[in-house]
């Protein structure tokens, strides 16, 4: 029997069970009927999707391109906030329409889900620590704990490369939680997050981010794969083809305080370019779409 024909039955009960809590994916004709765009966002990540404490609402750049989206389809917006480890299930047995949720592309998620083209960021992975741990270089992590999350993609490349011990637990809070308590030498985290988190006087005066950002991966808006090849798929690549091409993603950076990514301004100069009366990487993505602009 394949590993994929093992994970059948798991993935049918999981799908069960999250197609209780509530809505089913819908295609872009339905959305529109039913008036509303469900979509799955972070709620534990500064700045990229969280609670706003004062109104109770998730807000930050992530939810921002959601209403972008929802607006651009002429609905309402829905969003629902996800954990790390539950996303990709999230999206993939219907809970929401559209995942946005700081979702590195990579092999496996490619076959589990529809990732949309091109991406709309992207980011590597580093450390968060106290400054008084020193560390310098990725091979110092080798035998010590490190609290990540459930679902990272990288956990078990730090552990087969660094050796770390990595404590992967369930959301971004506990992780944190375990990391400022002293149960973890370093949180493992992506760096954009922990740039967030260091805007935060809670975690700049004694922690750091000391090491060089490794496993640089793009970010994917995700749907079901039942949608792949559909409007909605189509229809979402080209509002992030106008994303890059007129400098939205790069006013979202500045408006929630975040550094400015090289990814961003290549994008961005990129889908802006011309070849003589063309654009260089098209009116949107096809066959023969630059790689560069992917």
């Amino acid at each position: 029997m394949t590993s994929v024909m093992k994970i059948i039955p798991f993935l049918i009960g999981i799908c069960i069970v999250m197609t209780v809590w509530g809505a089913q994916a819908a295609s872009l004709e339905q959305i529109r009927q039913r008036g509303t765009l469900v979509v799955g966002v972070k709620s534990d990540v500064p700045l990229w999707g969280y609670q706003d404490r004062a109104t109770g609402k998730i807000t930050g750049l992530e939810p921002d391109l959601a209403q972008l989206i929802s607006d651009n389809l002429g609905v309402r917006l829905q969003l629902v906030g996800v954990q790390t480890a539950e996303r990709v299930d999230a999206v993939a047995c219907g809970k929401v329409d559209v995942l946005i949720a700081t979702l590195s592309d990579t092999p496996e998620r490619q076959k589990q889900l529809t990732l949309i083209a091109p991406h709309y960021y992207s980011s590597g992975v580093n450390i968060l620590a106290r400054k008084s741990e020193n560390f310098k270089e990725w091979k110092e992590l080798r035998y010590r704990k490190v609290c990540g999350r459930r679902g990272a993609f990288y956990n078990r490349l730090i552990t087969v490369t660094y050796g770390a011990d990595i404590v992967a637990l369930y959301s971004n809070a506990r992780a944190q939680s375990a990391l400022r308590d002293g149960r973890c030498a370093a949180l493992l985290y992506d760096d954009t997050g922990i740039i967030a988190m260091l805007n935060d006087p809670q975690w700049s005066g004694e922690f750091v981010m000391p090491l060089n950002t490794i496993l640089a991966n793009p970010w994917s808006i995700a749907l079901a794969p039942s949608e792949r090849g559909g409007a909605l798929e189509k229809a979402i690549s080209r509002m992030i083809v106008s994303w890059h091409r007129t400098g939205v993603l790069r006013k979202l950076e500045k408006k929630w305080g975040i550094p400015g990514t090289k990814f961003i301004e290549e994008m961005n100069q990129r889908w802006s370019k011309k070849n003589g009366a063309q654009w260089f990487c098209g009116e949107e993505i096809t066959a023969d779409t630059p790689k560069e602009c992917l």
